[in-house]
């Protein structure tokens, strides 16, 4: 596996979650995978900024676990207490479960639109869950602008920790149950690495005396929370909305107001009860789910004890598997391109190819600036997160001479907001780690490693125009150079947000991903 596809690992094995036992427990890497953990959905990232990221993956090695499985709660009125699937993620988030991908031969057809496979092919998996109902009631919902909402709320939960103060500015979107469980919680991480954060299962919920009629989301996430005994834990969340209400546009800063009036959130105090959920603002009591979605319910499946091993040499498991391909896929992708005629098979080629090279670039050099502009925040965060853990440990990981031999159509998504293309990558590099001394402690520096995982590149939906092979700022045409922020630091477009061209949201490793 390549770095980040080892870092990856932390997610894609996430489908083989028999033992992701820690999304740090890692051998080789490469920027995007090699360890398991996933991006992912959605998929890796690292929760320390607000973004969604993607999943990615991590090669599994030793690790020292402490593990409690097993324990629920919800917030009532339907919280739930199904088991949790383990299926890979992202990059995810974020990968779904599965061991159905494909060799990318040489040959293939990468200049048309028809080298997707059936969707038949290979052996039968878990499949996302059906947004039809969802999507008609709500026509604004949007997943990748969900996956967001979840992984931040996430984000801001664990970051909380037990602390009533930041737990009660979290109070409109966690039912008093959930709340209250999680204020027994142990103190906050300083950091949280999410791996995988994948949809489960989606049902609807009839109303009765305790609730409105909802929808009913089930998330699976797993995530690293890093102290000073790095905690892996993998959870199923389950979140509920009322039938009716209409997703918000996603934003770039999220904050957690008042999802009524959007006011910065404050309980009415003057209330003399015992469980103040009024806004002080617009007065409303912010029953479950009411005007926003809000967690309903938790289930643990496991923690444990994650301690990261980044040397030794871990085998490609997926490269043979047949490549997992939406059945509308060569459809939605002709579609896309009525819409947009500069969106061709060769010009996303050129794209990805330039996102590939940068992202090696960043890799190889300890220092990820060259990915700016070309990756969400999120994903950034996340290969961050394993660029410092090798720099602690006094290693260095390497992809030599790496370049993508193929690339084939695996999905396509549309929703009000974004377009998503997701592409299994063929590429091959010689993938390494060396210590402080320059001895290599894994991999080999001679011998090349084929690889594929599913790589998802985003964009605006009201976005039209030349997709960009070079690195120059999409908008204004300058040299690409980002700030901290993500802005052009020439004409100051927010150009990591996927609003002026494609970028790379999740790595998901090949023998996780389901489509």
């Amino acid at each position: 596996m390549t770095w980040w596809m080892r870092i990856g690992v932390l997610g894609a094995l996430f489908g083989c979650a028999i033992g992701l036992a820690a999304l740090a427990s890692i051998a080789e890497a490469r920027p995007g995978g090699g360890q398991s953990s996933s991006r992912s959905s959605s998929s890796s990232r690292s929760s320390s900024s607000s973004s969604r990221s993607s999943s990615s993956s991590s090669s599994r090695s030793s690790s020292s676990s402490s593990r409690s499985s097993g324990g629920s709660y919800s917030g009532g009125g339907g919280g739930g207490t199904a088991g949790l699937a383990f299926f890979g993620v992202l990059l995810g988030v974020l990968v779904f479960a599965g061991v159905i991908v494909s060799v990318v031969k040489a040959n293939s057809q990468r200049d048309q639109f028809t080298s997707a496979l059936p969707a038949s092919s290979g052996p039968a998996m878990h499949q996302p869950p059906d947004l039809g109902k969802l999507v008609a009631s709500d026509p604004a919902f949007s997943q990748a602008v969900f996956e967001d909402f979840v992984f931040q709320l996430y984000s801001a939960v664990q970051h909380a920790g037990n602390d009533p103060a930041k737990l009660a500015a979290l109070q409109p979107y966690l039912a008093p149950d959930v709340a209250g469980r999680l204020a027994t919680r142990s103190d906050s991480p300083t950091q949280v690495v999410i791996g995988t954060l994948r949809l489960a299962s989606f049902k609807m919920q009839g109303e009765n005396q305790d609730r409105l009629a909802q929808h009913r989301l089930a998330v699976h996430v797993e995530a690293t929370l890093i102290s000073q005994r790095p905690v892996y834990i993998v959870e199923t969340w389950y979140l509920v909305r009322a039938v009716g209400v209409i997703s918000k546009p996603p934003v770039q800063h999220r904050t957690w107001p008042c999802p009524n009036c959007g006011a910065p959130w404050q309980a009415d105090h003057r209330e003399n009860t015992v469980e103040l959920r009024k806004c002080q603002h617009c007065g409303e009591d912010m029953k479950i789910g009411k005007f926003d979605w809000c967690v309903n319910g938790i289930t643990v499946g496991s923690t444990e004890t994650a301690l990261a091993s980044l040397t030794g040499t871990v085998e490609e498991y997926g490269n043979d598997l047949p490549t997992v391909t939406a059945h509308d896929a060569n459809a939605k992708l002709q579609a896309l391109t009525a819409d947009d005629p500069a969106v061709t098979w060769d010009t996303m080629r050129a794209r990805l190819d330039l996102i590939y090279a940068r992202l090696n670039e960043g890799w190889n050099a300890s220092d990820l600036t060259p990915m700016r502009g070309l990756t969400t925040p999120a994903l950034r965060g996340y290969l961050q997160y394993w660029l410092d853990e090798y720099r602690r440990q006094g290693l260095r990981n390497r992809l030599d001479n790496a370049h993508v031999e193929t690339i084939k159509l695996a999905k396509v998504t549309r929703d009000q907001y974004f377009d998503a293309i997701t592409l299994r990558v063929a590429a091959n590099g010689c993938d390494y780690t060396l210590d402080s001394s320059g001895d290599v402690r894994g991999g080999s520096q001679t011998h090349a490693r084929r690889y594929t995982e599913y790589w998802t590149l985003m964009r605006s939906a009201t976005r039209r125009g030349a997709v960009t092979a070079e690195p120059k700022c999409p908008n204004c045409g300058a040299p690409l150079s980002i700030s901290d922020a993500g802005d052009c630091t020439h004409c100051s477009a927010a150009i990591e947000s996927g609003g002026f061209d494609w970028v790379l949201s999740k790595i998901e490793q090949d023998d996780s991903y389901a489509g």
